[in-house]
């Protein structure tokens, strides 16, 4: 039996790809592998692009041998599919650049962080708009554009909402996660895709990002990085249960960031205490991703000594990240936690200094020490404080206080 045809689900970050092309000379759409990054592409670029993809060998070996020849001379603009593959090729786009300014001239993809390199960042400076693109949200599964972020930061009565998801339909929606791919498979199909795209990605990472010197040692940091996700990041424990040393294991994180494997959610401190704890959070960028090296699933989770809250706080956490792409209020994302036991999941805070709370609960009920963060936040910022939400599997809008309730994690991405 062959697999289902994908849909064609529109983007939230495609407004911000066309509006880029409209005055910069270079436009980057950053991602991990089968996020959809050429779709989106063909998309913004029906008419006056040409394409090529560097994964073709004949492309990849004439933009290696002319990188010069390969971007001049157009008359079109030129879209550009995974770029990193032939890194010269952004300093020639920087030159050709720097003769003629117009805008739109180049949307590139890349599956690795373009600007990570000094050279590169260096050499594209002021001349480039970069993009993320990330594994499709709840709402763009479901054909809406969702609103949270910017309705938490102003703290807008649309948070109010109930929900009619139980507890087990959230940790569905977390095992499958947000790869188009693996949205239409389902049982063996999808955990095939999974299987194959981590060794995919190992595959690439090795041949694109960095000479690796133990490259075996890659698909065991990856479990190990899912067994943590949601938890603040401990290097010389996992280099630990690696075998290797801490020095070794902060670069090979680094790689999986560039690659979009993980992310690292820095620690948050506006001097409310100094117990503040700066390690950063763990995050896996895929939840689906995740519970299948877990080896879990929805009815898994349910059990009592799952890894259901961590699992869930990494989906909703990346659910929120997404949304930063189009947010107006543009918040910058952290955590929080001091030495005293007083921690917030997510920490949201605006240019201007408002500050928002997000606990995420794996729990249908709620105990009073599930509002002690967002408490401390709310007593220390004052009129900073632009609210906070605990997001919990029960369905019903509760609030505790003027800028403080409780909601259905659905609320997410139904704003």
């Amino acid at each position: 039996m062959s697999d289902p045809p994908l849909p064609l689900i529109p983007r939230s970050a495609s407004q911000a790809v066309s509006e880029a092309l409209l005055d910069t000379p270079v436009v980057a759409i950053n991602g991990a592998r089968q996020v959809g990054k050429s779709t989106l592409a063909a998309d913004v670029t029906a008419d006056g692009f040409d394409s090529v993809t560097l994964d073709d060998r004949i492309q990849r070996i004439a933009a290696a041998g002319d990188p010069t020849a390969f971007v001049e001379d157009r008359s079109l603009g030129l879209v550009i599919d995974e770029v990193q593959r032939v890194p010269d090729l952004l300093l020639a786009i920087k030159a050709t650049v720097d003769r003629d300014r117009r805008p739109g001239r180049f949307l590139l993809t890349g599956s690795t962080r373009l600007l990570s390199t000094p050279r590169i960042s260096e050499s594209l400076a002021g001349r480039i708009e970069i993009i993320d693109l990330w594994p499709l949200s709840q709402g763009e599964i479901g054909r809406r554009r969702e609103g949270f972020v910017d309705a938490l930061m102003e703290w807008r009565p649309t948070l109010r909402i109930d929900s009619d998801l139980r507890r087990g339909d959230y940790f569905e929606r977390a095992c499958v996660g947000g790869f188009p791919e693996a949205i239409v498979r389902t049982g063996r199909r999808r955990e095939a895709w999974f299987t194959n795209y981590i060794v995919t990605v190992v595959d690439r990472l090795v041949e694109d990002v960095a000479d690796i010197e133990r490259v075996g040692a890659m698909p065991q940091l990856i479990r190990l990085a899912a067994a943590r996700t949601g938890t603040e990041l401990n290097v010389s424990s996992i280099a630990r249960d690696l075998g290797i040393r801490a020095q070794t294991l902060a670069g090979y994180l680094n790689h999986l960031q560039t690659v979009f494997v993980i992310q690292l959610i820095p620690s948050w401190s506006r001097n409310l205490s100094s117990k503040v704890v700066r390690r950063p959070k763990l995050t896996m960028v895929d939840s689906g991703l995740a519970a299948h090296l877990l080896g879990v699933d929805a009815d898994r989770l349910a059990a009592p000594d799952s890894p259901a809250g961590q699992l869930l706080e990494s989906f909703v956490g990346m659910e929120i990240r997404k949304q930063l792409g189009w947010s107006t209020t543009r918040p910058a994302m952290s955590h929080f936690r001091d030495r005293d036991g007083a921690e917030v999941d997510i920490v949201l805070e605006t240019r201007d200094g408002r500050v928002a709370g997000v606990e995420v609960k794996a729990a249908s009920t709620l105990v009073s020490g599930d509002l002690a963060g967002l408490r401390l936040l709310e007593r220390k910022l004052g009129p900073q404080f632009a609210g906070g939400v605990v997001l919990y599997t029960g369905r019903s809008y509760v609030p505790f206080g003027p800028k403080i309730a409780a909601l259905p994690i659905e609320a997410v991405w139904a704003v």
